[in-house]
């Protein structure tokens, strides 16, 4: 641990330019002993489940209605003691002024919790990755033991995720696109990866059991609107769009990263993911020559499929998620050698650290990482792995992906 009066480097994000600022020497951060990321702030309610309204039963009385006379008489009582009252408010003495109390002065640390994270990412415009991590947050307990039971989606019970760890509405493919490395890889799965003999293998074990049906075939007939049916059936390839929110802040310090290496709201929302191919529709005809029936694969759905989950990779050390306050995030290296290493795992300093004075609110930057959550979770026994879905879009084939049965 460095001297807790050293200046040590960090790393703020300029808003302006969307790049990494360094900040050293005189304008360095100082680490603030003995305090540590809070947790003790209590989980958020669970989300409710909504019950169908039932109409309230009208109420009759079963006495008559009193005339009209008696009425009269007893609006008249009412007025007359509204207007006692007035008087006597009228009549009364001036309160006595309360005693001003000097509040004395706190020069504790203000505490940073867990929780306060996603309005954290608000403010340096991740509100995508903030709405995220509260369902998260708000979640029931709910996680996998292994990375196969993740791929699985089969949960600490041995069960597969309850049908509530499905998100199929936060994430729009529209707003995914909006980013240049996910479309420039939407683009590589289109033009190149859905026509490689990998998926023409796949495509094969789909369309045989449909050759002598009928002479299209359309998968949204078979899955409707069930995308979770239609990428366990007819999901045939996916590209690969890289950087984790931590792998950003590991790699992004590397000169030649420094105008792309800022945290974005896909790398905090999605991190790494993949955009996913599905079989959308087919014709079918016979081919009089071979004796077979020809196979053209004439469109495609795509969509984004990603599990939101705080394991960390077996037998590797936690993945370093920045130095977070209630004014966003920082990175702190150990070093400025070891900011410039161009590794995912950059050693940094794991104490808070203070960007000035550390009794304001906001200076105080406190390092987390993923096991951070974990720790979470046992002491609440709540925090909810769950699946992202994006809605899904249909692509037109031309030329068709002619296959062979």
């Amino acid at each position: 641990m460095p001297p807790s009066k050293e200046k040590i480097p960090y790393f703020t994000i300029n808003k302006i330019f969307w790049k990494w600022k360094l900040h050293d020497g005189a304008d360095g951060c100082k680490i603030v002993p003995n305090i540590a990321l809070s947790m003790d702030n209590p989980a958020p309610p669970l989300p409710i489940q909504q019950k169908p309204k039932v109409a309230e039963p009208e109420h009759t009385s079963a006495a008559a209605k009193r005339d009209s006379l008696d009425k009269m008489v007893d609006d008249l009582e009412r007025a007359g003691k509204a207007l006692a009252r007035f008087q006597a408010w009228l009549n009364a003495p001036a309160p006595p002024k309360p005693a001003i109390v000097k509040l004395k002065k706190d020069d504790s640390v203000p505490s940073f919790d867990i929780q306060d994270i996603p309005a954290a990412m608000r403010k340096i415009y991740l509100p995508i990755s903030a709405t995220l991590m509260e369902r998260w947050f708000s979640g029931k307990l709910n996680y996998s033991r292994t990375s196969s039971d993740e791929s699985s989606e089969v949960n600490q019970d041995g069960k597969p995720y309850p049908s509530d760890m499905y998100d199929m509405s936060t994430i729009k493919l529209d707003w995914v696109l909006r980013f240049p490395r996910a479309k420039r890889q939407l683009d590589h799965l289109i033009n190149e990866m859905i026509r490689s003999p990998k998926s023409r293998a796949l495509l094969y074990k789909q369309l045989t059991p449909y050759k002598d049906c009928a002479a299209r075939l359309y998968t949204d007939d078979i899955c409707g609107n069930d995308l979770r049916d239609l990428h366990r059936r007819f999901q045939f390839q996916y590209s690969y769009v890289d950087s984790t929110l931590g792998q950003k802040i590991g790699t992004q310090l590397d000169a030649q990263l420094r105008n792309n290496g800022v945290p974005d709201d896909l790398s905090g929302a999605l991190g790494s993911f993949n955009i996913y191919a599905a079989l959308g529709s087919a014709r079918f005809s016979w081919d009089v020559d071979s004796h077979r029936t020809t196979a053209e694969v004439t469109g495609v759905w795509v969509y984004v499929k990603d599990n939101y989950t705080f394991t960390d990779k077996s037998g590797e050390r936690s993945q370093y998620l920045g130095h977070w306050s209630s004014d966003g995030v920082i990175v702190v290296p150990y070093s400025a050698i070891a900011a410039f290493s161009n590794s995912e795992y950059v050693p940094y300093v794991k104490y808070a650290v203070a960007s000035g004075n550390s009794l304001i609110k906001g200076n105080v930057y406190y390092p987390v990482e993923k096991i951070d959550f974990r720790r979470w979770s046992e002491i609440h026994n709540r925090g909810g792995d769950f699946v992202i879905y994006s809605d899904k879009k249909y692509i037109p084939i031309s030329p068709p992906i002619e296959i062979s049965l």
